[in-house]
């Protein structure tokens, strides 16, 4: 089966981790699956997204670069030709009858465009149930939508902790993700506040705009800086030794985000033992299988705190318990909702 994935941009994004995780899901299941992606746009990242294929020997698999929206390769000659929150394209593909619409942006705004979707998209897919139940609330004419869970891939699982590995001397609370508005970084720098004085916390933040004069200017102002490690941007190779990083460090990852579609980096690091305070918004609730230690009120910083401090004191045996919970994102799920989603393309 031959598949055509197009979007708008290549970025350090959710959206491109999907696409490299589902690849190796569909090849660690002996899915005959071969994943073609198309960018309208590279913002940096597409020579990483290569490259990851390349060191993962993924070329027989998936291949990726950039098109032209008013020149798209000839959509016939894939099985289904999936548009991930890309708009752009409905008037080049109006015709194709293998189009499939995905949904994956948790900002409400760039979600508009289905409220218009072109007659020849005859399904939606979503990344989780809550995201469903959203976006069905949002939009109650869709064609029939589909969950097809995010997988998690197989290097973030079972990451032993290794006291040799250890660079620093403090435990990181950490921050994956971009620093705008709705993933909340404001709030994350709030929480960060409240640890300023403790000796035995740092902080690490890692997402574009981590490196950017303000911030730095702001985390000087704040005290901050000088225990606050920052990272503009992470090589999609480069993710899992991040994660491996704050669990051998004894850390937390935390976010604060007020809208998610499904939360892939808290998956990741779910997955890979590392224990979460997440807000608390369906797709969070979704992910830790509404364990409340693990989920705190947005806004309430004082309860983030008092549930950071009882982390970690607890960090071994959350770490166990997340671990568990990261189960669910091993490519199991993922393949069955696949073969659902083929069946009821019959």
């Amino acid at each position: 089966m031959d598949i055509l994935i197009i979007y708008q941009f290549c970025s350090f994004g959710g959206v491109e981790r999907v696409v490299l995780n589902r690849t190796k899901t569909f090849r660690k299941y002996s899915q005959d699956v071969r994943v073609t992606i198309g960018y309208l746009q590279d913002l940096g990242a597409l020579s990483s997204f290569q490259a990851y294929i390349k060191a993962n020997d993924l070329g027989g698999a998936i291949s990726a670069f950039l098109i032209n929206p008013n020149s798209l390769p000839a959509l016939d000659r894939y099985d289904f030709v999936f548009n991930i929150d890309t708009p752009q394209i409905f008037e080049a593909t109006r015709y194709a009858g293998n189009m499939v619409m995905e949904c994956h942006t948790p900002y409400v705004e760039n979600r508009q465009y289905l409220k218009n979707l072109p007659p020849n998209i005859h399904s939606v897919i979503v990344p989780s149930h809550a995201f469903k139940s959203l976006v069905l609330g949002e939009f109650p004419k869709l064609p029939p939508v589909f969950v097809l869970p995010n997988p998690v891939s197989e290097e973030f699982f079972s990451i032993p902790v290794s006291k040799e590995k250890k660079f620093y001397t403090k435990k990181p609370l950490a921050y994956l993700a971009r620093l705008d508005k709705l993933k909340n970084f404001t709030e994350a720098t709030r929480i960060f506040e409240l640890f300023k004085k403790d000796e035995n916390v740092m902080f690490a933040v890692a997402g574009r705009g981590a490196e950017d004069t303000n911030l730095l200017s702001e985390y000087e102002a704040k005290e901050l800086l000088g225990k606050t490690f920052l990272r503009d941007r992470i090589d999609f190779d480069d993710v899992p030794a991040y994660i491996r990083m704050i669990k051998n460090h004894g850390g937390i990852f935390i976010s604060p985000s007020t809208g998610e579609s499904f939360g892939l980096s808290a998956a990741e690091f779910i997955s890979a033992g590392v224990p979460v305070l997440l807000s608390d918004i369906p797709p969070h609730r979704e992910l830790v299988n509404e364990d409340e230690r693990f989920i705190y009120q947005l806004g309430d910083i004082a309860s983030a705190n008092n549930k950071i401090d009882g982390i970690f004191e607890r960090w071994e045996d959350d770490s166990k318990t997340v671990e568990g919970y990261g189960r669910k994102f091993d490519g199991t799920s993922f393949i069955q909702a696949w073969q659902d989603f083929l069946n009821a393309q019959k």
